[in-house]
């Protein structure tokens, strides 16, 4: 390396491993067989997920 060449680290992904919460589980909805993913921590798939409202920080949403 020349004096003004700089150096630096290699990219990599994060240092500790991705949340998991437990494989096999399923929607809690009656009747509902999906099956949730790994990495989900909620207790019901997407489509029988209750409406949650986001904060707008004094914003009317529409």
């Amino acid at each position: 390396m020349s004096e003004r060449s700089l150096g630096g680290h290699t990219l990599s992904g994060s240092e500790r491993p991705s949340r998991a919460f437990g494989k096999g589980r399923t929607c809690r909805e009656p009747g509902c067989k999906t099956r949730l993913s790994m990495y989900n921590n909620g207790k019901y798939c997407y489509v029988h997920e209750p409406m949650a409202v986001p904060r707008t920080r004094g914003r009317k949403i529409a």
